[in-house]
């Protein structure tokens, strides 16, 4: 006895018989080898199943005995067949559809980073660079485990790490230390020495030795203060130096220069109210936007959306869709009058100004012209400022005969 997935293959019937003697209908059929099966009675009519085969050699069973047979529903593939035949190109590019995506689906499509917050994104795609992990590289081809280690060497801050995949989504999931262990570094010893020219107004010393007092003029690189602080014996001669890292408050009174430039005619963006739709797909590499009649903008702002396909939440293929937009637009050259020139070099000036006095620095006096010349106006200001100086400058030169390093 076969079981019900063959017949659906070979392709069987349902059908109804009604008549007197649809019992000798059934035993000529056992007779002559012809298997019914779900044989069942409804009223005075019967129903039954029987292989397609079978069916033509019960029609002069069904004459002797005086039977008569309807077909209810046909039932297998082989009444398909017609159908797929009307429809060949509908199949093939659903089996082709559905072998595409099977393949896609071992490469790698999307990649999502979750946890880090003082690690950025741009740091992390940098790393999967360097780890030769990108869009469109089989999974297989990558080693999470051997990754996971590379990440946490790379960032001591990150804690625990994870990489897996949903789909064909990589996920790339880190934990970060909330507080930071500070780095203990060996003291080399640092002087700080000026970055500016100028005459110094003020020091205040908290660690190693001063080397200028209020009113020295200095120059660029001199060193303010020494890191390495001598050490005296009781005869108060030097016998060794204790190395520090030499840290100040000192301001020094110096000049600065300020100059800006503006021409008078300038270009000016004039939007003109026409805009160009189209819509675009990309698919492997390749790029298809739908024609737009008319296009012909000499000057455009170009507006793109793109959105990547995505099936069941995770599986990413590398199709993407999107919209652009692009509006036209001209350059309006306008002219300055010298009015507008002027409160225009002021102003600028004026944040400069605030800006100097948000670092601290101190005006002193400041000189400011302002002149035409063939293309514009221009501000030149001379300025006389007080601020803080002094840059940390490792300490790498000893001198012979003493531990002291300069």
């Amino acid at each position: 006895m076969q079981n019900k997935w063959t017949w659906y293959v070979k392709g069987y019937l349902t059908i109804r018989l009604h008549g007197d003697y649809v019992e000798r209908f059934f035993n000529m059929c056992r007779m002559h080898d012809i298997f019914l099966w779900n044989i069942k009675k409804e009223e005075k009519d019967f129903y039954c199943s029987i292989a397609a085969k079978d069916y033509f050699e019960t029609i002069p069973l069904l004459k002797k005995t005086k039977t008569r047979a309807n077909v209810i529903h046909k039932n297998g593939i082989p009444f398909y067949v017609p159908f797929m035949k009307k429809r060949v190109l509908f199949f093939m590019s659903l089996i082709l559809c559905l072998a595409m995506l099977y393949l896609v689906t071992d490469y790698i499509w999307a990649i999502e980073f979750i946890g880090n917050l003082q690690i950025s994104n741009e740091e992390l795609e940098d790393f999967l660079e360097e780890e030769h992990i990108f869009y469109g590289m089989k999974k297989e081809a990558l080693d999470c485990e051997a990754t996971e280690k590379r990440l946490r060497s790379c960032f001591p801050i990150v804690t625990w790490t994870s990489i897996y995949f949903e789909g064909t989504k990589l996920y790339v999931e880190v934990k970060e230390n909330e507080k930071t262990e500070p780095v203990i570094e060996e003291i080399q010893g640092t002087n700080l020495v000026a970055t500016e020219a100028g005459t110094i107004t003020s020091i205040i010393t908290r660690n190693g030795v001063p080397k200028v007092k209020i009113g020295d003029v200095v120059e660029i690189g001199q060193v303010l203060v020494d890191g390495s602080v001598p050490i005296y014996d009781e005869a108060q001669s030097i016998i060794d130096y204790q190395i520090y890292n030499a840290d100040a408050d000192v301001t020094i009174q110096t000049q600065m220069t300020y100059r800006e430039q503006l021409e008078r005619t300038h270009p000016l963006i004039q939007y003109t109210g026409n805009e160009h739709k189209s819509i675009f797909m990309e698919a492997f590499g390749y790029h298809i936007e739908s024609p737009v009649l008319g296009r012909g903008f000499q000057g455009c702002e170009r507006i793109t959306q793109k959105h990547q396909v995505c099936l069941l939440e995770n599986l990413y293929l590398p199709i993407y869709y999107g919209n652009i937009c692009e509006k036209e637009y001209h350059l309006q050259y306008l002219e300055y009058s010298e009015e507008e020139m002027k409160n225009l070099l002021n102003d600028n000036f004026e944040k400069f100004i605030l800006c100097l006095h948000e670092k601290g620095v101190q005006i002193i006096e400041k000189n400011v012209k302002i002149k035409k010349y063939n293309k514009g106006m221009e501000l030149n200001a001379n300025l006389s400022v007080i601020k803080p100086t002094g840059e940390e400058v490792e300490i790498t030169e000893i001198i012979p005969g003493t531990d002291k390093k300069e």
